[in-house]
């Protein structure tokens, strides 16, 4: 698995006099050339364009450098143009569940509208046999004609929606901004050029002493080198977070498997900040669901938890509460000292976590025509970041995580085990989790 450790901020005013300068031209060029390299991948995926030369030595003569920058930016070009049509597919898919929702609701809407326009024709015939009564006239005016009005508006609205849903569906090319849409409509330049040129990514080497050809990290005094366009920079540098991991990655043999340590450096303005990537090596899970297993239910408010025996009897139930009305970085650290929790118990049980494998891009969709407080509700439910958090926890720490399937898990928990056992819908909920986990039919 890939890990990171950042370094500590490093002030230009506390390296040399010209240090400053070269740094930010090497980000400039470096970005320059990233846009340049994109733009080639770009053009030949999506508009089959050729080229006689290679990328590198188009990038390489058109800049005039030596190979570490072009190949480089080519590297991280092609990942770019990867990871784009990876979203690009996953957008169609929302898109055209998005539409298959939509057309569901013009259909439901226009019964609606005719039945009430049968009405209203019902109420026209009455009138011109003169049985037209001060109920009718009421009825007819007070509620049919503003059902009307209202349900042709939606019908109006839900038609635009699907014509701009259609649209997006037949544009072909994405658009693609570096540095920010926002601060280019916004139209503030100067954090736009900035965001365009403040990093800059050299994939690592197995080859040679120092897993990379532009960082060389000595181990021995902390001290680490930048091998500029124009001169070797040195400065100290302190990684705090997998330290001693990422010295066992330098360290290793001339071309191991997983000696390569790529680094990325972030500019700030008045200082910059490394960060060292490179493989963690994992060992294998050390629990399992033989002797039970742990489930979990995640809601708005808390997580349930709930432990199994072999048999797959509860042995024990607990709460985590989630303060959503915290503030982001507050809300951040709770989750994180959740996941710490909920990673330890299953370590010091040895038993196997299970969780719902839910799809975020659907339950998007599901969104769209829900109550308004119930999406508000749901969109400040951090599903995913708390998922995520414990996953990683329990990967790191030699704890096995099962995703089940999350359908209809409330649902039996409700009509099978609350009365049964006693419990909330949320205990029961997370009871059938860990029972689908352990292999278990409800």
């Amino acid at each position: 698995m890939k890990v990171f450790s950042m370094s500590q901020r490093i002030y230009y005013k506390d390296l040399e006099q010209d240090a400053e300068l070269i740094i930010k031209k090497d980000l400039e060029l470096y970005n320059c050339m990233l846009h340049k390299a994109f733009k080639i991948c770009f053009d030949r995926a999506y508009k089959d364009d050729t080229y006689s030369e290679t990328d590198q030595r188009m990038i390489k003569s058109f800049y005039g450098t030596s190979d570490y920058f072009p190949l480089s930016t080519i590297y991280e070009a092609k990942a770019l143009v990867k990871s784009l049509k990876c979203r690009e597919k996953e957008d169609r898919d929302l898109i055209k569940t998005r539409l298959k929702k939509i057309d569901k609701k013009i259909k439901k809407n226009e019964k609606q509208l005719k039945k009430a326009l049968k009405e209203k024709e019902k109420l026209i015939t009455r009138s011109k046999k003169n049985k037209y009564t001060e109920e009718d006239y009421l009825y007819e005016v007070q509620i049919l004609d503003p059902n009307i009005k209202r349900l042709k508006s939606i019908i109006r609205n839900l038609k635009f929606r699907k014509n701009r849903n259609e649209f997006k569906l037949k544009r072909k090319m994405p658009s693609v901004c570096f540095g920010g849409k926002k601060n280019l409509k916004n139209g503030d330049l100067e954090t736009y050029r900035f965001k365009r040129a403040r990093r800059m990514l050299i994939p690592g080497r197995r080859q040679g002493k120092y897993s990379n050809n532009l960082f060389k990290l000595n181990v021995d005094n902390d001290m680490l080198t930048y091998r500029s366009t124009q001169k070797d920079i040195v400065f100290k540098v302190q990684f705090h977070k997998y330290k001693d991991e990422l010295y066992a990655r330098v360290n290793e043999k001339h071309n191991s498997p997983d000696k390569a340590v790529a680094y990325e450096l972030m500019d700030y303005g008045e200082y910059f900040i490394v960060k060292a990537i490179f493989e963690k090596h994992m060992n294998l899970p050390k629990t399992d669901t033989l002797y039970g297993a742990v489930g979990i239910d995640i809601n708005v408010d808390h997580i349930a938890l709930c432990e199994t025996n072999m048999d797959g009897n509860i042995v024990l139930i607990k709460k985590y509460p989630i303060h959503k009305e915290n503030t982001k970085n507050k809300r951040n650290e709770e989750l994180y000292q959740l996941a710490i929790e909920i990673m330890e118990f299953c370590k010091s049980k040895k038993k196997s976590l299970v969780v719902e494998d839910l799809n975020f891009k659907q339950l998007k969709t599901r969104m769209l025509y829900r109550p308004k407080k119930q999406n508000e509700a749901l969109s400040s439910f951090a599903y995913k970041k708390i998922l995520e958090k414990v996953e990683r926890k329990c990967l790191m720490n030699e704890v096995d995580v099962i995703k089940v399937d999350p359908r209809n898990t409330s649902k039996i928990g409700k009509e099978k085990y609350t009365k049964i056992k006693g419990l909330s819908v949320h205990y029961c909920a997370a009871y059938v989790i860990n029972r689908r986990g352990m292999g278990f039919v409800d």
